[in-house]
C-alpha cells in the first residue's frame, strides 16, 4: 500500500489477475472481473437513472437555526444606515454624464455622407478646404479606419505647412501616435510659432490623458518616445511654471512617464501658486498620475479644501486625500490636522456633494468610527449650534445605529432650538427616511407659516420621490392612526399613503 502510494499508482489501477492486498477496502473492481473489460465505442457511456439517495429532510429544529443565521446576517448587513445606502453612485464623486447616441438610420446616414464629402475636401486642390476639412475631422472624434488612414495619406502627399499642421493635430486628438504623426508633432513643436506650439500641446495633453486612463495593456504604443520626452523636457524647463505651454508639458510628461523627474520639479513649483486652477490641476497629476504624496502636497490638498472658492476642486481634494491614503499621511505626522479639517467640513461646508465626499474620505482613511463618536456626544451638548453641526455631519455620514435614529427622533419633537428641528427635518430628507413614524412626526409639523412647518413641507415632497429601497430595514414601521390624517393636506395625506 506504501509502495502503491509513493509510486502514484492506486488499486483500481491493477492488472487483472495481479494480488490484491487485503487490507485495502473496497477492492477493486477487476477482482471480481471474470472477461476483460472493452468499453463499446457507439455505446453511450452516460446514462440517466434515478438514485437510491434518501433527501436529507432537516428537523424543525434545524430549519429555524437556518432562519435565525439568515437573519443575524441580514441584521449585520443592514445594521447601520450608511450614506453609501442612499447615494445613486456611491464610487461616483459627480454625476456621469449621458452621451447622447442617435440610432436613427436617416441621422446615421447624413453622418456617413458628411464624412465622405469631409475626407473628398482633403484632396482639395483649395488650401483652405483642406484645412477646414482637417479641422472638422479632428474636432467631430470620429476614430473609424476610414477618416484615420485619410489623414495619414493626406500627412504623407500634402506639403503645405498650414494643412499638415491641421492634419497632424486632428490625428493627435484621435489618438494616432504613430511614427510619422510623431515625427511631425515633434517639428511642429520645434519649429511653430509659440500660439501652435501651445494648440499643439493640449492636443497632445487631450490624447496623453486619454492614454493614461486606460488600462496598461489596451494602451497603444507611443511612436518615438524617448525623443518626445526629451522634448517634452526641454520646454517644460524652458518657461517658468506660470506658462501654459510649459504646465501643459509637464501634464504630457507626467502622462508618459510617471517617474520623470522634470515633471516632477514643474508640478510642484505650481503649489505655491495663487492660481487655484492650475494648482489643482499639478495636484490631480502629482498625486493620482505620478502616485506622489509628500507634505507639500497634503497641506496644499488641504489649502484647497478649506479656501478654494470652486466646489470641485474642494471636492476634488478630499478625494486625492483618500487616494493618499492613511499610512502615507501618517508618515508626514499630518493625520490630526486631517481629521480635524475633515471633521469640520462635515458640517461647514454648504455644498452636499462635497460633504459626502468628505464622509467618503473618512470612511476609506479608517476615521469613521472616531468621527461618528465624536458626532453622537456632541448631539447631547447644551450648545445648539454644536447640536446643529453634529445633525449636519450625520446627514453626510448616515446614521451608526438605531440609537442615533431614535435620539434624532426625539431631537425634532423637544429640542428647545428650531434651527436644530430644522437641521434633523433636512437630514431625513437627505438620508431618505421615508418611515412612516418619520412621515408622522413631520406630518404634525406642516405649517405653511412657519419655517419649521414649510421645511416639513419640503422634506415630504423628497421622501414622496424616495424610492422604497432606501428604506431602512432595521426599523419598524408603525401604522399611523387615522386620526392623524385627520386635518393634514392632500399632499400630505398622499405622501402618508405613499409611505405604507
Amino acid at each position: 500500500m506504501k509502495a502503491q502510494r509513493h509510486s502514484g499508482t492506486s488499486p483500481r489501477s491493477c492488472p487483472q489477475g495481479q494480488d490484491q492486498n487485503p487490507d485495502i477496502f473496497p477492492l477493486s473492481p477487476s477482482t471480481w472481473r471474470k472477461t476483460p473489460f472493452r468499453q463499446d465505442p457507439s455505446q453511450l457511456s452516460i446514462v440517466e437513472k434515478r438514485g437510491l439517495v434518501i433527501p436529507k429532510q432537516h428537523s424543525s429544529y434545524l430549519i429555524k437555526a437556518d432562519q435565525m443565521k439568515l437573519m443575524m446576517q441580514s441584521k449585520k448587513a443592514s445594521s447601520r444606515m450608511l450614506i453609501s445606502n442612499f447615494l445613486k453612485a456611491s464610487h461616483c464623486l459627480y454625476p456621469l454624464k449621458i452621451k447622447y447616441v442617435d440610432n436613427d438610420p436617416e441621422i446615421n446616414m447624413w453622418k456617413r455622407k458628411r464624412l465622405q464629402d469631409l475626407i473628398g475636401s482633403l484632396a482639395s486642390s483649395v488650401e483652405q478646404e483642406q484645412v477646414y476639412a482637417a479641422q472638422a475631422l479632428g474636432c467631430l472624434g470620429e476614430t473609424n479606419e476610414l477618416v484615420l488612414s485619410a489623414l495619414q495619406n493626406a500627412l504623407q502627399v500634402c506639403r503645405s505647412l498650414p494643412v499638415r499642421y491641421e492634419v497632424t493635430r486632428s490625428l493627435v486628438l484621435l489618438g494616432c501616435l504613430e511614427a510619422a504623426v510623431v515625427r511631425e508633432l515633434i517639428g511642429q513643436l520645434k519649429r511653430g510659432s509659440p500660439m501652435r506650439r501651445m494648440d499643439m500641446l493640449a492636443a497632445l495633453r487631450v490624447a496623453l490623458h486619454t492614454w493614461a486612463a486606460a488600462p496598461e495593456f489596451q494602451r497603444m504604443l507611443v511612436a518615438a518616445r524617448s525623443r518626445l520626452i526629451q522634448i517634452l523636457e526641454q520646454l517644460a524647463s524652458s518657461q517658468g511654471p506660470t506658462d501654459d505651454s510649459s504646465f501643459s508639458a509637464a501634464a504630457c510628461l507626467a502622462y508618459l512617464d510617471s517617474s520623470n523627474p522634470t515633471a516632477r520639479e514643474t508640478l510642484q513649483r505650481c503649489l505655491v501658486l495663487e492660481d487655484r486652477k492650475m494648482k489643482m490641476q499639478a495636484l490631480i497629476l502629482l498625486v493620482r498620475y505620478m502616485k506622489i504624496a509628500s507634505a507639500t502636497i497634503i497641506q496644499a490638498l488641504l489649502d484647497q479644501l478649506c479656501h478654494s472658492p470652486v466646489y470641485k476642486y474642494r471636492a476634488d481634494s478630499a478625494s486625492l486625500l483618500s487616494c493618499i491614503g492613511l499610512w502615507r499621511i501618517q508618515q508626514e505626522d499630518l493625520e490630526d490636522e486631517v481629521f480635524m479639517v475633515l471633521l469640520e467640513k462635515l458640517h461647514c461646508e454648504p455644498f452636499l456633494v462635497v460633504r459626502q465626499t468628505v464622509a467618503m474620505t473618512v470612511e476609506v482613511l479608517h476615521m469613521k468610527e472616531q468621527v461618528w463618536d465624536i458626532v453622537e456626544n456632541r448631539l447631547k451638548e447644551k450648545c445648539k449650534v454644536t447640536r446643529r453641526q453634529a445633525v449636519a455631519s450625520l446627514g453626510a455620514l448616515g446614521l451608526p445605529n438605531k440609537q442615533v435614529f431614535f435620539t434624532l427622533l426625539e431631537m425634532l419633537e423637544t429640542d428647545s432650538s428650531e434651527a436644530v428641528r430644522i437641521q434633523v427635518i433636512k437630514t431625513f430628507s437627505i438620508l431618505g427616511m421615508n418611515k412612516r413614524h418619520v412621515l408622522k412626526s413631520l406630518l404634525m409639523k406642516v405649517d405653511p407659516k412657519g419655517p419649521l412647518g414649510r421645511e416639513c413641507v419640503k422634506a415630504l415632497r423628497g421622501l414622496q420621490k424616495s424610492p422604497s429601497t432606501q428604506r431602512d430595514p432595521t426599523l419598524r414601521d408603525y401604522e399611523i392612526s387615522q386620526e392623524v390624517v385627520t386635518g393634514v393636506s392632500p399632499l400630505a395625506s398622499c405622501v402618508l399613503r405613499a409611505g405604507r
